[in-house]
């Protein structure tokens, strides 16, 4: 287990989904803001908000190509899941399970992570991780 925080971030498949979403809704953004483009007002300030959408969408589809978004983070005080928000310290962990595909930690810090959202690589040394912080946080030691 390492002593500082550790990083994990949405698998590239679920990123790629969202990608390509992203860039589908950016092109149709696009043919509504040419649609739209005229000079009447109404239908001109129609085709800045659609340009403008475009732009934010397709910003969003780079971030998610290039740097997906963060799942968990983990440090020595705790951990914060993303969906949905989860912000907790590992003593107030009380249970862990994996269920379904699941890990759900129960206590008063309650989340749950779908493990298909993290990277196929980093999924056991995400659960690896889970179980350490736990135990040292509530001064278990390993035999032997």
């Amino acid at each position: 287990m390492s002593s500082s925080s550790s990083v994990y971030r949405l698998g590239r498949g679920p990123a790629l989904v969202a990608t390509g979403a992203l860039v589908i809704a950016t092109g149709v953004l696009v043919f509504a803001a040419f649609l739209l483009a005229d000079d009447a007002t109404p239908r001109l300030i129609g085709a800045i908000v659609a340009g403008a959408l475009a732009f934010v969408t397709l910003v969003q589809a780079l971030r998610f190509a290039f740097r997906p978004p963060v799942v968990a983070r983990f440090d020595e005080r705790g951990f914060m899941v993303a969906r949905p928000r989860t912000r907790a310290s590992w003593k107030q962990v009380d249970d862990v399970t994996l269920d379904g595909g699941h890990l759900i930690l129960t206590g008063e810090g309650t989340a749950r992570v779908d493990l298909s959202m993290i990277d196929p690589a980093s999924r056991e040394p995400f659960l690896r991780e889970v179980y350490d912080r736990l135990n040292t946080a509530h001064g278990y030691t390993r035999f032997g």
